[in-house]
């Protein structure tokens, strides 16, 4: 077996955008080490005994209803496609939100994908949804399908969600324990990994082990289902922060969706 064998696959993939980070004055990007370490964090994180404390069966399939019914018909059966902000608007305008747009590229702005406001201060007539542009489209499309899961949960959630709901690219770790946010990370899981779909990569899914890391086998098929699918290269995203972020949404969002499938059969 290769040296490069010798690491799990992610452990490879972070020594690998690491690299890239190097090639490209590394001293000029601070916040790359706090970085890693998140996605190392999210990486050995039990997602089953999260969503076993944050969701029951009976929640995601209160929430996937709504979506199905509302806005996505057919959410788990087949993937969401990317679509261009103007038509996002034109679909999602009528379901009683308003969408914002900017492009924020700076290194702080970089960090935010998002966020959902509601109108319970009175200040606006209706909800407001926020997408950073400045991110690759994949990612942009991530946070219009995130925000937007929080629009439609707001039904179920009615008492707590009375705030600003902001996703970021460095805090998967703390939607784990956030039943509002993992509510809206479900719908994107199902939505990116529809069960046909995850049915295929997580062959490991009633194993002991799928809460926890995820096998060279499993990585390895989900990085090529995303390239295929989506047109998304790790390495070809821009900058060295933007790789590190995309690499932290895949694995949150793929360790979400096969403890999904675990743990609900869903």
């Amino acid at each position: 077996m290769s040296a490069k064998k010798s690491k799990p696959g992610v452990e490879r993939l972070v020594l690998k955008l690491s690299g890239y980070a190097r090639g490209k004055a590394r001293s000029s990007t601070p916040g790359l080490s706090a970085a890693e370490s998140e996605i190392r964090a999210i990486a050995s994180r039990d997602y089953r005994q999260a969503l076993r404390r944050c969701l029951s069966q009976a929640k995601v399939q209160q929430i996937v209803s709504i979506a199905k019914t509302q806005v996505w018909p057919h959410l788990n059966q087949e993937p969401v496609r990317l679509v261009s902000l103007d038509e996002f608007v034109h679909r999602w305008s009528t379901f009683g939100v308003d969408f914002k747009f900017a492009s924020l590229s700076s290194k702080s702005g970089l960090s935010l994908l998002g966020f959902y406001l509601t109108n319970a201060d009175g200040l606006r007539e209706r909800p407001l949804i926020f997408a950073n542009t400045a991110h690759h489209p994949a990612l942009i499309g991530l946070a219009l399908d995130h925000e937007m899961g929080h629009h439609l949960t707001a039904q179920i959630f009615a008492s707590a969600e009375d705030t600003t709901h902001l996703l970021s690219l460095t805090a998967f770790e703390e939607h784990l324990t956030d039943p509002l946010e993992l509510s809206a990370d479900t719908l994107v899981s199902f939505g990116v990994f529809p069960a046909p779909v995850a049915r295929a990569l997580f062959q490991d899914a009633k194993g002991a082990s799928a809460g926890a890391g995820l096998s060279d086998v499993i990585f390895d098929k989900v990085l090529k289902y995303i390239k295929d699918r989506y047109d998304v290269r790790l390495e070809l995203i821009r900058g060295a922060h933007e790789k590190f972020q995309g690499l932290a949404a895949l694995i949150h969002y793929t360790k979400l969706r096969r403890a999904l499938l675990a743990e609900y059969d869903v």
